[in-house]
């Protein structure tokens, strides 16, 4: 209801417009007449062609040729801005006349300029266009696409005219692509736009198009207020073409009610205008919409003579070009029978000729270049060929050589084990020498000549002593039994479980030999913490679950 008042009294000042209209159409054309130089008469024309799209194409077209033959011969040269401009409006026009690959074509080469000035406003309006040529060729999701773009940029440049229109037309694509509820909410937006700026001729555009959605939806309702508006709208202005439609449009509505009489009365309004207007396309589209309705109340015999008229008016329309056509060239045909009869004969074994040989030497370039093609083809094949065999024996080299790398590394390491478990065997050896020998002189030198009480702290110490002694000793000989069990361990477990690192398996071996963790810690001069560890790494790469023990597994290695 908020939105109604302001657009009756939009509506209230339609006759103004339609005077205004008429006033800036002779104001565009003496700024044409009177310009003072070629630029000023180029931007006279592009604006004066814009203004014509709204009415007759042919005269804007003439003004966009004129204003491209002055772009393109003007003395400094071509200004790109106003080329840009110009390929707008020409993409505007074969976009009308239904020629969308060119009129995409412009848009996209006035794209290009824009983008190298880098103008938001212009680069817009060209989305907007492309929008509008997508949507012409039914492609929906490229057209709400170029809609979206246009409208993001608009946003930020607050251009509201050109929001609403992008809103208006994106509704359109989705009112098309059956998403009615999207389209709604669309064409609310537009009309909030259209109404804060006092646009008439669009808020009527808008109405328009939500006349058409809430036909599609069944509010036929509100479909009717909206086409009696726009009928109103057109009679106001004097629009002919425009009422035409409005009055098609309402019987299509009054059709969809099934109220045939009303439908009909808005059929007969719409074919009067069109035959007075010589609306050809809609004279046949209204005795057919007339011959639809007879029948269906049940007058067969006029919705016969409907059909019949209907019939003729389609062929003069589908059909009148190609007669005038035909009879041109019979024309042609007599008058030049005679003059071209003796040459006719000639002439296409000359042209036939002519296209033999034009033929062969079509073949002979292709062949040419088929096989330029094959042995650039080789080439490349040869070339990436040796590349790739010179790479991997590139990284062959350097694997290689780092292999033997590592392998110098882990000699080196192992070398420096061995000789620190030497060391240690050596230091073991003298301590269970030194404690053999102290053990004897308790034994035989002190102890017989001691007290009850310290022979007892003898005895005590001498037993302890034999138990270090004896532990010890097995260590004495423990490089050997090492050598003895790594025949072949070694080997065996890189072979089965590589992920091992040198130290895992030299702990593999002192468990093998069934020592405890102590004596190991002795052996590797290591805390209980780090080898606690290993032990934990070499489970986790043997596999081992919780319950098997890992000296078990180790031993039973063959």
């Amino acid at each position: 209801m908020k939105l109604r008042i302001p657009l009756f009294l939009f509506l209230i000042s339609v006759i103004s417009v339609a005077q205004e209209a008429d006033t800036t159409l002779v104001r565009l054309q003496k700024e044409v007449k009177s310009a003072s130089t070629d630029s000023v008469k180029i931007n006279a024309l592009i604006d004066l062609s814009s203004h014509q799209m709204g009415g007759t194409l042919s005269h804007a077209e003439n003004s966009l040729k004129e204003a491209l033959l002055l772009i393109k011969n003007h003395k400094n040269g071509i200004n790109q801005r106003q080329l840009g401009a110009a390929y707008i409006q020409m993409g505007v026009l074969n976009r009308r006349k239904a020629f969308h690959t060119k009129a995409i074509d412009y848009y996209l080469k006035a794209l290009e300029i824009f983008k190298t000035y880098n103008d938001s406003l212009l680069i817009s309006d060209v989305y907007h266009n492309l929008g509008m040529a997508y949507r012409h060729r039914k492609n929906h999701d490229k057209a709400i696409a170029f809609y979206k773009k246009s409208i993001e940029i608009k946003k930020n440049i607050k251009d509201t005219h050109g929001l609403g229109a992008g809103y208006n037309m994106m509704g359109v694509s989705y009112r098309q692509s059956n998403k009615l509820d999207s389209a709604l909410v669309c064409y609310d937006k537009a009309k909030r736009l259209f109404v804060s700026i006092k646009s008439v001729d669009n808020l009527q555009r808008v109405n328009n198009n939500l006349g058409a959605l809430f036909r599609e939806k069944g509010n036929y309702k509100e479909a009717l207020r909206l086409g009696k508006e726009s009928v109103a709208y057109a009679k106001r202005l004097n629009k002919q073409f425009s009422l035409c439609t409005a009055y098609y449009n309402l019987s299509t509505l009054y059709k969809r009610m099934e109220d045939f009489q009303s439908s009909l009365q808005y059929a007969d309004s719409s074919l009067v205008i069109a035959e007075k207007e010589r609306f050809r396309d809609r004279i046949a589209l209204g005795y057919r919409r007339k011959s639809f309705l007879h029948h269906k109340m049940n007058n067969y015999k006029q919705a016969y003579f409907d059909y019949r008229i209907f019939n003729r008016h389609s062929d003069s329309i589908f059909n009148i070009d190609n007669i005038k056509k035909i009879q041109a060239l019979e024309l042609n045909h007599k008058f030049n029978q005679e003059k071209l009869a003796d040459s006719l004969a000639f002439a296409q074994e000359k042209r036939q000729v002519a296209l033999l040989a034009k033929a062969e030497a079509s073949k002979k370039w292709l062949y040419f270049a088929l096989f330029l093609l094959t042995a650039i083809a080789a080439l490349v094949i040869g070339f990436l060929t040796r590349r790739n065999y010179k790479n991997k024996a590139r990284i062959l080299t350097e694997k290689l050589e780092k292999e033997q790398a590592q392998k110098a590394l882990l000699d080196t390491k192992v070398k420096a084990s061995e000789e620190e478990t030497k060391r240690l065997i050596a230091d073991n050896s003298m301590r269970l020498e030194f404690k053999q020998d102290f053990l004897n002189r308790l034994k035989n030198e002190i102890a017989p000549e001691a007290s009850d009480t310290v022979k007892k702290a003898i005895n005590a110490l001498t037993a302890e002593l034999e138990v270090q002694i004896k532990t010890e000793g097995k260590l004495s000989g423990l490089q050997s039994k090492i050598d003895e069990v790594n025949k072949g361990f070694d080997a065996k477990l890189r072979e089965l479980y590589p992920a091992l690192t040198k130290s895992e398996r030299e702990m593999c071996a002192l468990l093998r030999l069934n020592l405890s963790i102590k004596e190991i810690m002795t052996v590797r001069n290591a805390s209980i913490d780090s080898v606690k560890s290993t032990r934990y790494r070499i489970r986790k790469k043997l596999g081992l679950s919780s319950g098997e023990e890992l000296e078990k597994f180790i031993q039973n290695i063959s």
